[in-house]
């Protein structure tokens, strides 16, 4: 686990790639190299965490036995031992992943990276071919950023070491209307920032005589349904393939320790890691409040775990201002508010416990229908074969209330389109001031490669709306305390089983995750395979209304916040002082509000990374 960055083309100033690298340092405190060829036409960066095999032999960049083919890397190839013995006719001099990479690239060209199990981005400098080939996970679990200006390709794991590049520090407006009057945003290629893209999961980029290619290597597709498996069958499947994902994921030379919430799907990964013949205990982390109203902790005793040492972390009210500061020069975007903040938290604690590496239990919810809203999608495939009448028999009354049916009408009505489903695209409507709003922000429906209106729902979630910028807070914030998080459950053969499971077995009796429910039965407390899927529950509400009301009118009332011209100030203070006095109220819009402003401030207003 680590950063990467590189510079490809000619004329460039080899102290910009020692720049990228310094900005890089907190993803890799352990080791920094760099390799710049004899006619600089590429220079790759690299700043180490050390998790398989500590020595020296193992640092990047690395290359092969020749001398010809260079690597930087950032991530784990689970199953390099496996890929190992397929690589019989390379001479290994380290017994880690990444030589792994060179050889299997040696071996198999491009379509190395099929072979992978893991999260991954790396650059592969090819001199015979003068080529950089460069790839990333199935599903972007590992960042990979570039910018390309004057037949020049800039690359990193994060955007500061971009702009540690010179490169213009502007706002991507495109995006900011997009995000402010839908709520999406990770949901494309583009960024915040002007100019400069992300590599999509699935994807592999050539740069070769000043051109660049992007094409996938990864798709989802669609499948047919077994008619001969049973529950017991997919439901046996299913437990072989996490089980394999947990082992391959355990494989490390640094102790390896697990975020736990209390919730299902951190149980499983907790259970099944338990029933492993540990050498030696590992400890669970778990971020908590202090309000038993908003503590999942008290879950955790339940889940009856013998070979954990238990530390749960409580973050308060009055570091959340810091904490924000902290993180948003780290995410380089708008993030998803106090679950954020406690999570990364959370990650200073694990840091501070002497652990590199931890797992989390992340990818269920998007696999198989853990969240209510995706359920009326499944209802309109069953009205679309099987009538109305054919839905009355098949889903007990309770679930089907008249909202559900509107929504099912909706639905079927729309033809399926992809919703906000934080709603709150009115109140931020009001609040945008009008230069925004006559900004291009019409936002194209995402693509529906599947027949079924939850297939496409799900893949949304997946692919575009839900799972990418969880994927990309997740790693800014582990990152930013030096900790390798790994998410065994987004494992692609996982993936690709929950895409071919028909879609009674994750949604029955008006609850989802329904499989895993039913295979988590014999090792986990029937009140958790039982219980509704429970929202992350945090106090941000209640602390935007009360707690944190000072920091709010501070940033609102801001000269820079009046003077930017992106909101109207009038209705932000109308709207905020109404939302003071309402019992239940989303805060979503004015959790926008903070992290746009503090972005500007951090990133446009005083540009930090600009050198000349």
């Amino acid at each position: 686990m680590c950063g990467i960055s590189g510079i490809a083309g000619e004329n460039w100033d080899a102290n910009l790639l020692y720049s990228m690298t310094k900005f890089q340092s907190h993803r890799g405190p352990d080791n920094e190299g760099h390799f710049i060829n004899t006619n600089q036409t590429i220079g790759l960066g690299h700043t180490r965490l050390s998790i398989i095999d500590l020595t020296e032999s193992a640092n990047c960049p690395m290359s092969d036995n020749s001398g010809n083919i260079t690597v930087v890397f950032n991530g784990e190839i689970y199953n390099y031992l496996e890929l190992k013995q397929e690589l019989t006719n390379y001479s290994f001099q380290t017994t880690g992943d990444t030589e792994v990479i060179l050889a299997s690239y040696i071996k198999w060209g491009e379509k190395c990276v099929e072979k992978f199990i893991g999260m991954f981005s790396f650059a592969i400098w090819d001199e015979s071919k003068n080529m950089l080939f460069c790839s990333r996970d199935r599903l972007g679990i590992k960042p990979f950023f570039y910018h390309l200006n004057n037949n020049t390709l800039y690359f990193a794991s994060e955007i500061k070491a971009l702009l540690a590049c010179n490169i213009p520090s502007k706002p991507n407006w495109k995006q900011w209307s997009t995000y402010l009057t839908t709520g999406y945003y990770d949901h494309s290629e583009d960024t915040f920032f002007e100019d400069i893209q992300t590599l999509p999961g699935g994807h592999n980029l050539i740069y070769r005589q000043n051109h660049i290619r992007i094409y996938p290597y990864w798709e989802l597709q669609e499948s047919t349904e077994d008619p001969d498996s049973s529950l017991g069958d997919y439901s046996e499947e299913l437990k072989y393939l996490i089980s394999d994902s947990i082992k391959l994921h355990m494989r490390s030379d640094v102790p390896v320790s697990v975020n736990l919430s209390g919730g299902l799907d951190s149980g499983i990964l907790a259970t099944l890691i338990d029933s492993l013949n540990m050498s030696r205990p590992m400890t669970t982390f778990t971020s908590a409040f202090a309000d038993p109203n908003y503590d999942e902790s008290t879950l955790i005793p339940k889940l009856g775990l013998k070979n954990f040492n238990h530390i749960t972390h409580i973050t308060n009210a009055s570091s959340i201002p810091k904490l924000t500061d902290e993180l948003l020069w780290f995410q380089e975007a708008p993030f998803g508010g106090i679950p954020t903040l406690a999570y990364y938290d959370l990650h200073k604690t694990i840091h501070n416990n002497a652990n590199k590496v931890s797992m989390e239990g992340q990818g269920f919810d998007e696999l198989f229908a853990g969240y209510k809203y995706v359920q009326p999608y499944h209802y309109a495939d069953i009205v679309t074969e099987h009538g109305w009448d054919g839905l009355e028999k098949r889903v007990p009354s309770p679930s089907l209330s008249d909202s559900t049916k509107t929504q099912v009408r909706s639905i079927l009505r729309n033809d399926w389109r992809p919703q906000n489903q934080d709603s709150t695209e009115h109140l931020q409507a009001k609040c945008l001031s009008k230069e925004i709003s006559q900004l291009d922000n019409q936002f194209a429906g995402f693509n529906r490669p599947f027949t079924k209106y939850l297939d496409n729902i799900l893949y949304q979630d997946l692919i575009h709306t839900k799972l990418p910028r969880v994927l990309r807070m997740n790693d800014k914030l582990s990152m930013a305390s030096g900790i390798e998080l790994r998410v065994p459950f987004l494992d692609h053969r996982i993936v690709e089983f929950a895409f071919r499971l028909p879609n009674h077995l994750k949604i029955q009796n008006g609850q989802g995750k329904f499989i895993l429910r039913h295979m988590a039965q014999p090792s986990l407390p029937k009140t958790l395979t039982s219980q509704q899927k429970i929202s992350v529950v945090t106090p941000q509400t209640p602390w935007l209304k009360k707690e944190l009301k000072s920091w709010v009118l501070d940033i609102i009332n801001s000269s820079s916040f009046k003077t930017r011209g992106l909101f109207d100030h009038k209705m932000i203070e109308s709207t905020y002082a109404h939302f003071q006095n309402v019992e239940q109220y989303n805060s979503f819009f004015v959790w926008q509000w903070i992290n746009t402003e503090l972005w500007f401030q951090k990133f446009i207003d005083t540009k930090p990374l600009q050198t000349s």
